[in-house]
């Protein structure tokens, strides 16, 4: 395993070119990737670009708003297709998409509203090399944002994955293990193959029906037992890329600079196994 920068936690804001070179200045071994920057120019483009840093490739996501107007999609999957295609030249298959724990629809009508909506992505994926990450989202608070609560736990949504398409499995991120109350025994049992992408971050002390997705921690800031968490990625047998996704106001008061390099040095006080 390996961590990468992701735009959220520093960089959100700049060109694909600079957030690499700031992923690379930082320390960080892999940087999330931007397939849209590669479907305009060609895979030799994200190919050079990661080469001249010396960064691996991290993960990247759906390019289009697949909850949104249906006359929208067959545009949306034509635009998945070609950054599909690119992924796969790369050897890159770590595409991911986040589902929202509650919905307005009954469950039964979100289900297969959800695979209505993604087993045509996760097939072009599929056609290119690729897998399809789906990301439970584990806060309480989130679960009882609309009427009708929907998949939060890893459990779950590979059931759904399962519907969806042999090649779709699990975004997996920490805080949401945490908040979903999925122990780490659990997520070592779930096959390394249904492991699509990782994300890491920290959690503060807390009731944890009472934690925001919106407020996270650096590594090693908080109450989760990251090297645990690790530990039972590597007995799944997991080797892919470590997203590291920190919503956190106070990082977003610095330069992405300061940013990136605060997070890759809690990164490292935290987790020395997976940085040297």
């Amino acid at each position: 395993m390996y961590i990468c920068l992701n735009r959220v936690t520093a960089g959100g804001g700049l060109p694909f070119e600079k957030f690499v070179e700031l992923a690379a200045s930082s320390g960080f071994p892999g940087a999330d990737v931007e397939m849209g920057y590669g479907a305009a120019r060609g895979a030799s483009a994200i190919r050079d670009l990661f080469a001249s840093k010396k960064l691996r490739y991290g993960g990247w996501g759906l390019p289009f708003d697949w909850r949104g107007d249906q006359a929208k999609q067959e545009e949306g999957l034509r635009g998945l297709a070609a950054q599909a295609k690119i992924a796969g030249e790369l050897g890159i298959d770590s595409c991911a998409t986040w589902l929202m724990p509650s919905s307005k629809l009954p469950l039964i009508e979100n289900w297969l509203f959800h695979v209505a909506r993604l087993k045509p992505a996760a097939k072009i994926l599929a056609d290119n090399g690729s897998r399809l990450g789906l990301e439970f989202i584990g806060p309480y608070h989130a679960r009882r944002q609309a009427p009708h609560e929907f998949i939060f736990t890893p459990g779950q949504m590979l059931e759904l994955a399962d519907a969806i398409g042999p090649n779709a499995g699990l975004l997996v991120d920490v805080f949401h293990v945490y908040t979903s109350g999925t122990t780490f025994e659990h997520l070592a049992q779930i096959p390394a193959k249904k492991i699509v992408l990782v994300h890491l971050n920290d959690a503060p002390a807390g009731a944890v029906t009472s934690l925001k997705d919106s407020n996270r921690r650096l590594p090693g800031d908080g109450v989760i037992d990251l090297s645990a968490f690790m530990a039972a990625l590597e007995k799944a047998g997991y080797t892919g890329p470590v997203s590291l996704e920190v919503f956190n106001d106070e990082l977003k008061k610095v330069s992405g600079q300061e940013a990136a390099q605060r997070a890759w040095a809690a990164c490292k006080k935290a987790l020395p196994q997976y940085t040297a």
